[in-house]
């Protein structure tokens, strides 16, 4: 099962076959990584695990729309996309939670380099999430998931050009948010 394409394992689940409960598991499992990387950028764990599942659900339901000469992934982090969408307006709906405490060293009352790290990660998830969404959807499909421009307009829906003009805007918002934040040296921009 491992072998086959993505559009095999399609092809199995469309055609309703024996195998197309393996199928759809082994997309599943091949790009479930992916897609939950993609929605932690989004949202909050909680919300990025859910996100997925009902990702995968949607994927289900649509796979007749499916067009099996585009690549699958791109499609996919589309559908996750909208579902990340239709989660962030129920969050606007709802308060927010505390803030999370930094971490700190108990051997010396100071953050450790582990928490140094985690706060330099944690600043630039920040930073990240501070983008306007069109913007943070090709910085993390682009930066986090590899996919290549033409990969991310497809899957945004938006053209190639659109794509890239929105990519060199998040990395330039990037660069000023992490600079104003002191994690980026000044005269980077």
């Amino acid at each position: 099962m491992d072998a086959s394409s993505d559009r095999e394992l399609i092809a199995r689940c469309r055609e309703g076959q024996s195998q197309a409960q393996d199928s759809f598991r082994a997309l599943y499992e091949r790009h479930s990584p992916a897609a939950l990387r993609f929605l932690r950028g989004l949202l909050e764990e909680e919300l990025a695990r859910d996100a997925l599942q009902e990702t995968f659900l949607r994927v289900f339901r649509q796979l007749e729309r499916f067009d099996p000469q585009r690549p699958f992934l791109p499609w996919l982090l589309g559908i996750a996309r909208n579902v990340a969408a239709d989660q962030r307006r129920w969050r606007a709906r709802r308060p927010a939670g505390p803030l999370e405490g930094e971490v700190v060293d108990p051997r010396h009352g100071a953050p450790s380099k582990g928490a140094e790290r985690a706060e330099a990660g944690e600043l630039l998830r920040r930073a990240v999430r501070s983008l306007p969404a069109r913007e943070r959807e090709v910085f993390l499909l682009k930066q986090v998931e590899g996919l290549t421009y033409q990969q991310v307009a497809d899957a945004l829906g938006c053209s190639l050009r659109t794509t890239k003009y929105r990519m060199k805007a998040a990395v330039e918002r990037l660069e000023r948010e992490l600079r104003d934040l002191g994690a980026a040296p000044e005269g980077s921009a």
